[in-house]
């Protein structure tokens, strides 16, 4: 039998990236599975993708109203849900000290609002709808590996900084129903969302010598989301060592399955 047949989840920010990976090994595992992405353009090839188990909905999650109605869709759909992932990675970006980029109107306001603030809504909106004994896991990027003169460093660790904190809390107000929240970190992997993906530095290079895919950051989201039975709270780093400084040169292929 699939590993989650008679589960149901919610992945926010699920037509791309790490999301879009998360929900094709939900749907592999069997599981009933909800997305939603910004933007409505790409919802057809994705729904192709991962077939009928999946069902995809665009939603702006600056509008409070958009995300009250995706919450009540869901609850239509599902009742309750048991896994719900929030990718709350910023897009790539401007370099911080560009003329207006932290401006109320700047390019960086806007990645940083959409990520945290997009956490945030979805959380509070999402959150009563995730069964007792289910789980959040949130998605963004290592602070630790937002180094000086990475491209975008600066609201990409504001952003993690954020969303780390929102876990911690969560998992404490949470606690009493037994849903656990905790979040993967993800750094050096190839995705167009990582700004160090394209930084040619050797120094980048994570120790364990290669990138990673983001089917490895979604298998440790949805460890933390099943397997971590005892865990909450928790950001777990997937960032093949990057965050604990130093690097090696030279490429090293991925891990068969």
């Amino acid at each position: 039998m699939p590993k989650y047949t008679g589960r149901k989840a919610v992945v926010v920010g699920g037509t791309t990236g790490v999301g879009l990976a998360i929900a094709k090994r939900l749907v592999e595992g069997g599981a009933r599975t909800l997305l939603t992405g910004g933007a409505a353009h790409g919802i057809a090839d994705v729904e192709g993708q991962l077939g009928p188990a999946a069902s995809l909905v665009a939603c702006d999650l600056f509008a409070a109203d958009a995300v009250a109605d995706f919450a009540s869709a869901a609850g239509s759909a599902f009742g309750t849900v048991d896994m719900l992932f929030v990718d709350a990675e910023p897009a790539a970006s401007k370099p911080w000290a560009e003329p207006g980029a932290v401006s109320g109107t700047g390019h960086h306001d806007g990645r940083f609002t959409a990520a945290a603030r997009g956490a945030y809504t979805a959380a509070q909106a999402l959150a009563p709808l995730v069964a007792d004994e289910g789980a959040i896991v949130f998605t963004t990027v290592a602070a630790d590996v937002c180094r000086p003169g990475t491209p975008d460093a600066g609201v990409r660790a504001m952003t993690a900084s954020a969303v780390h904190a929102l876990t911690r809390v969560l998992a404490v107000e949470l606690a009493d129903r037994g849903v656990r929240v905790n979040a993967v970190s993800p750094g050096a992997i190839d995705t167009p969302a990582d700004a160090l993906a394209h930084t040619p530095r050797p120094e980048a290079a994570p120790p364990l010598g290669r990138r990673g895919s983001v089917d490895e950051v979604a298998r440790a989201a949805l460890f933390l989301a099943t397997d971590a039975t005892f865990t909450t709270g928790t950001v777990l780093a997937v960032d093949g060592g990057l965050g604990c400084g130093g690097g090696r040169p030279g490429p090293r292929p991925a891990p068969r399955d």
